[in-house]
Formats: C-alpha cells, sequence, structure tokens
C-alpha cells in the first residue's frame, strides 16, 4: 500500500482517471526503484562530501547515476542468489570480505559508497539487506529480463497472442521441427540467464513479476519459448525450460495442438494449464505437478512420469469394496472386498502388497494399530484376526464370539483389541499372547465402544440406557454414567480423556465430564456420529 501510494501519482497523466490506468506490479515497483534512486541523488547532493567523493559523484552523475543504481542493484540481486542461495541478509566487515564477492557491492571506494547509500538497503551492523525482500525478488525478476535492454532492439514477432481478442494458444499445427525453428535465431537463448542456473518453480513472488513481463514483452514470451525449444535436444536447459514453462502456465498462455515432443521439464508446476491434443511424447515429466490440468486427447507415450501429481490420483478398480481405510502414516491403504478378502496396496506406486485371506464369511470391516504395523480384521465368521503388515502373515486369530463381530477397538498403547459380537459380549484380547483377557456380558447388544486415551478403561453403551466405564486392569465396571437415553449408538473419548460424548438412536448428544461422571451438555437434533478434534476441545457430528 506504501509502495503505490508513493508512486501512483507520478504514474498518472494529468485529468487521467485510475479506473482507466493499467497498473501492474512491475510497473510500480519500476516507478518506486526509480523514485527512490533519484531522491537518493538529491540527498547525496546536498551533503558535504569530502573532495574526492563529491568528484565521483559528480562523475556518476554525468554517466547517469539512475541507471548505475539500477544495474547495481540487479547485479546485487544475482549474487546474493548466486552466492548465498537468496538468503537476503549480507553479512559484510572490511577485513573478512574484503576478497569475497561482498566487497564489490559494500566497499568503502567512493563509486561503491556513494550508489549505496542511494539505493532501497538498509544497515544493521554489519549486516546489509533490501528495505523489503519483495524488493530483492523484484530485481532478481529484472535480471532475468531487463526491458530496457531490448528498447533499441528490433521486436519479435510473438508467437501466441493474449486470449480474448484472439485464444491465448501455442500451437504447431502448421510448425516445421526444431533445425528450422533454430536456424531462425542467431544463437541460442541465454546461458548466464538466472532461468537457467535456479528454480524459481517454488517461488511464487518471482513469478508474479515475470508473468507480467510476459504479458507486456513480446521478446520475454519468445525467449521462454526458446528455452522450452531448446529443451528438447540438451538437457543443459531443462531447468530454464521448467521455469519458463511454469511462466507461461501461470500467465495463461494454452499449449493446445503443441508440439513438445522430448521436452526437459522436470519439477516444472502445471496446474490448471492446458494441454489438448498436445503432442508429449517422450517429454521428461518427472516431479511435474499436473493438478487439474486439461490433457484431453493429449499424447505422452514414452514420457518420463516418475512422481508426477495429479488432482485425482490412480483409481483402483475393483468390484464388491466393502470398505477401505489408510495406515497411520498414510503408506498403505487397505481394502475390504466381497470375496472376504483384505487387499493391502502400497500408496507410493499403488501395487497390491498382500492379500489378506483367512475369514470364511463376510469381512465387516478392519483397523489399524496405533503404529500401523498390525491389520485387525473382523468378520460374520464369529473371528478377529490380527494381521502383520511387513510379512502379511496373520498373527493370531481369535475365537470365541458365538455369532458375528461387529466391531473393534485398538486400545491406544497397541496392546489390547476389544471386540464386540451380536452374541452381547465384549471381549479383550492381548495381542502379544493371543490370549482373552476379559468377557464382558449381561448388558444386552452393545452398539459402540471406545478405550480411553490411556487404555484404562473402555467405555460402552448397553440396553438399560445406561453408559459404563470398564477398568481394564480390574475386570470391573468402575463407574456407571446416569440414564440418559435410548440405545447409545456411537461413543468417543476427548484427546484429553476428561470428555466423553454419546449419541443415542434419539439424535440426542451428551457430553460427560470424566472427572466428575455428570452431564455437561445435552444437545438435540444434530446427527449421530461424533468426531472428535485432535485437541478434545472441539467436535464434528455428522448423519450416517
Amino acid at each position: 500500500m506504501t509502495l503505490s501510494l508513493e508512486v501512483l501519482p507520478r504514474m498518472m497523466d494529468p485529468g487521467e482517471r485510475f479506473s482507466v490506468s493499467r497498473v501492474t506490479r512491475v510497473l510500480l515497483y519500476d516507478q518506486f526503484i526509480e523514485q527512490w534512486l533519484e531522491r537518493g541523488k538529491r540527498r547525496l547532493g546536498e551533503k558535504e562530501l569530502s573532495a574526492t567523493a563529491r568528484a565521483a559523484f559528480d562523475s556518476s552523475s554525468d554517466e547517469g547515476f539512475t541507471v548505475n543504481g539500477i544495474d547495481v542493484l540487479k547485479k546485487l540481486s544475482v549474487a546474493i542468489y548466486k552466492e548465498q542461495g537468496g538468503q537476503p541478509i549480507v553479512d559484510y566487515s572490511r577485513f573478512q570480505g574484503e576478497r569475497s564477492w561482498k566487497s564489490a557491492f559494500f566497499s568503502r571506494d567512493d563509486d561503491t559508497y556513494l550508489l549505496r547509500e542511494a539505493c532501497p538497503l538498509t544497515k544493521n551492523g554489519s549486516q546489509y539487506r533490501f528495505i523489503h525482500r519483495s524488493m530483492l525478488e523484484y530485481r532478481m525478476a529484472r535480471a532475468i529480463f531487463d526491458p530496457q535492454e531490448w528498447k533499441t532492439k528490433k521486436p519479435v514477432q510473438p508467437s501466441l497472442n493474449r486470449r480474448s481478442s484472439a485464444s491465448s494458444v501455442w500451437s504447431f499445427e502448421n510448425c516445421d521441427n526444431l533445425e528450422k525453428n533454430a536456424s531462425d535465431h542467431q544463437q541460442e537463448p541465454d546461458i548466464s540467464s538466472p532461468l537457467v542456473w535456479r528454480s524459481f518453480v517454488n517461488e511464487p513472488s518471482h513469478s508474479q513479476f515475470l508473468e507480467e513481463r510476459d504479458d507486456q514483452e513480446p521478446v520475454f514470451k519468445q525467449q521462454l519459448l526458446d528455452y522450452i525449444e531448446y529443451s528438447k535436444v540438451d538437457k543443459k536447459w531443462r531447468t530454464a525450460a521448467a521455469n519458463a514453462i511454469t511462466i507461461l502456465i501461470r500467465a495463461g498462455v494454452e499449449f493446445r495442438l503443441a508440439d513438445l515432443q522430448g521436452i526437459q521439464i522436470p519439477g516444472a508446476d502445471l496446474r490448471y494449464g492446458v494441454f489438448d491434443s498436445a503432442n508429449l511424447k517422450g517429454a521428461d515429466l518427472r516431479k511435474v505437478n499436473l493438478s487439474y490440468a486439461s490433457l484431453r486427447r493429449s499424447d505422452l507415450s514414452g514420457s518420463h512420469m516418475k512422481d508426477v501429481q495429479f488432482g485425482e490420483q490412480p483409481s483402483l478398480e475393483h468390484h464388491g469394496a466393502l470398505s477401505y481405510v489408510y495406515s497411520p502414516d498414510g503408506s498403505f491403504s487397505t481394502m475390504v472386498l466381497s470375496d472376504n478378502t483384505i487387499n493391502v496396496y502400497a500408496t507410493s506406486s499403488w501395487e497390491r502388497t498382500w492379500v489378506l485371506s483367512g475369514h470364511n464369511e463376510e469381512v465387516t470391516r478392519i483397523a489399524y494399530s496405533p503404529s500401523g504395523d498390525r491389520i485387525v480384521s473382523y468378520s460374520y465368521d464369529s473371528t478377529v484376526r490380527v494381521w502383520d503388515t511387513t510379512t502379511g502373515n496373520c498373527r493370531f486369530t481369535f475365537s470365541g464370539h458365538t455369532s458375528g463381530v461387529d466391531g473393534v477397538a485398538y486400545s491406544p498403547q497397541g496392546n489390547m483389541v476389544a471386540s464386540r459380537s451380536s452374541d452381547e459380549t465384549i471381549r479383550l484380547w492381548d495381542v502379544r499372547t493371543g490370549d482373552c483377557r476379559s468377557i464382558i456380558s449381561g448388558y444386552g447388544y452393545i452398539e459402540d465402544m471406545a478405550f480411553s486415551p490411556t487404555g484404562d478403561n473402555i467405555a460402552f453403551g448397553s440396553q438399560d440406557l445406561r453408559v459404563r466405564l470398564w477398568d481394564v486392569a480390574s475386570d470391573e465396571c468402575c463407574s456407571i454414567l446416569a440414564p440418559c437415553s435410548p440405545i447409545i449408538k456411537s461413543i468417543a473419548y476427548s484427546a484429553q480423556g476428561d470428555f466423553l460424548v454419546t449419541f443415542g438412536n434419539d439424535s440426542v448428544m451428551r457430553v460427560w465430564d470424566m472427572e466428575t461422571r455428570e452431564c455437561r451438555h445435552i444437545l438435540q437434533g444434530l446427527g449421530d456420529t461424533p468426531v472428535m478434534s485432535p485437541k478434545g476441545n472441539q467436535f464434528a457430528i455428522y448423519s450416517s
């Protein structure tokens, strides 16, 4: 806002309305830098200087003080990115930095000192930096393409037209091959350009400046297209090509029918790009982001697509999938099929790693252990099975229920599994030994249950309209919450275990204080399933 207020009056012609002015970010920064340097020049002209400094100032003024200042800022920006990876603070001391690249910008030489004093830089002790990081990014973008350097050159006819009056499309329907295109240029693109030696794909602040340059300067657009074209035959251009096509896509350029065969653009960001009917045969698209890109009828045969990102992950086609869960770390996904098998997939490649089979009837659902090293499955065959995710082997088969198993819960510590069945019992199983540690019965059918975060208690609702807290160690009921509602359909602990949330089939939610065992809140008509937030201070409710 400050930048805009500083320079907008200077940018306006007398009597011109702001509403009809096309004010861009690069134009604002262009004007601001020039105004800052001119102001610095006036300040130095009024300042008492030594005889040698005054002579240096007069000489610099005659040669073009502002032009020299712009050149220094551009070179300093390039040096900051090349020498210290874009880290904006430059630490310079006379004795340590005298022979380094920093001396060209921060030495006590009169010419260097005067230009530095007029530039938008600040000093704190021995540390120098631009007055705002965006100034550094702007100057770096100006180093990539400086329109002043092309003012006296013959403009290049653009290969692309902007959308609106004409579509913004790079069409190669009538283009010849690379050799003919390359022969139209006297030489290869600029190998010293920052686009060649640094990736700006993940630095959107630079891209914003360059997108506007692309829109304003046809010659810059042609340079970007040249980088893409030359990457087809020489990998030294692939970083520049990835930068170039990213800038073009963000500027709204479309590549319908484009001949992009063999381009090398690893790591490019092509989100929302349009590549309908484009030829991308043999292209290097490794780690390219193609989320939401339009690729209708495009030819990707033979292209290198390792770690390509799409907006939609590859689909797994199976008939009769009953449920689907991810492992805690997301490295595996597991699907229950109607043929009583469980398929495990590695999400890095979506290759099937295991087919877990052994249940004789439909597998109801599955759950991962907290560490992800075990899968527990339960079935209408009245058994619970524990599978090892590293070997695919069944570690234990828990038998004892006399009817189908309707639900399981892993203890937070991963040492126990609770199973509930239509035989109106809950069984607690030790997953280290395979033994049944306890059988809870006599309370009718149990709709849902949940371990406390410490694993000491398990809460469940019973048909007598009460919620019971079962002490795992003593194998006794340690608390009964007051009569609440019809059947408890779902139950959940807060992350800290200080609250318990229950839902009945009357769509009434109750929040219980675990310290006082009293009902703190009663809410109605919200849904039937609670999902607690990680901190336990909020919950979402949805209807199943």
